[in-house]
């Protein structure tokens, strides 16, 4: 009788533990191999600033400079320092374009929506296949 109530006692049999700690180590390894592979990301080279309805501008990430850009709302200052990117100041209410901090990456994109003005920086090789969107 009290093996019975012993044997029901026990949520898991020994397998089931077995099987569940190889999935925990599986799910981790996968997440850290396929996640935050960073042997792929490219090396940026230039800045392309998109603003209103003009083509892209590109600008070398060599030279360290402060780029004045007039949005729909009025100026957005980006700076390029040290071969990143970023906004210093939008004429947008919210101001979530210089929230989001540097750009370092090829790939890397932010955008300041209610001014029109996006920035983004390119490399041989980015860390993205595509974005979607319509111009």
């Amino acid at each position: 009788m009290t093996k019975t109530i012993t044997r029901k006692l026990l949520l898991f049999e020994p397998a089931d533990i077995l099987i569940l700690i190889s999935a925990c180590f599986l799910t981790v390894w996968l997440y850290s191999t396929f996640w935050f592979d960073l042997s792929s990301v490219g090396e940026a080279e230039t800045l392309l600033v998109q603003f209103a309805d003009h083509s892209p501008k590109a600008y070398s990430l060599s030279e360290d400079q402060i780029i004045n850009v007039k949005g729909r709302l009025g100026p957005a200052l980006i700076e390029i320092k040290q071969r990143k990117a970023r906004f210093i100041h939008s004429s947008c209410r919210n101001q979530f374009c210089v929230f989001h901090g540097w750009l370092s990456v090829a790939g890397d994109t932010t955008a300041c929506l209610p001014n029109r003005v996006s920035i983004s920086l390119k490399g041989t090789t980015n860390d993205y296949d595509a974005i979607a969107g319509a111009q």
